[in-house]
């Protein structure tokens, strides 16, 4: 079965007191645990797959900048290899 990927950029914000409560319930339960285990629960019950990390930090425009960079790239990489490793030649005569 074919599957498209998507990345999602997330940023989460929890208040001080409603964080603390989540990690005094133990000590393997943290706030990037607590949301990583959300976001999971939520994806799952609709019926689809993730990978994700999260941690903790306020870099959301930085990282969501550099995601489009790295596609952007990826794109260029693909459209280079397309054309180099390309089999016509214009006007049916090809030189090396």
């Amino acid at each position: 079965m074919e599957t498209i990927k998507f990345l999602a950029i997330v940023e989460v914000s929890i208040p001080k007191a409603k964080l603390d409560d989540i990690e005094s319930w133990g000590e393997d339960i943290t706030g990037e645990t607590y949301i990583a285990s959300v976001i999971k629960d939520h994806v799952a019950d609709k019926g689809l797959l993730c990978k994700l990390d999260v941690i903790e930090g306020e870099v959301y425009s930085e990282v969501k900048e550099y995601a489009y960079e790295v596609l952007n790239n990826k794109a260029v990489e693909e459209l280079e290899k397309e054309i180099l490793e390309a089999k016509n030649c214009i006007g049916g005569t090809c030189e090396d």
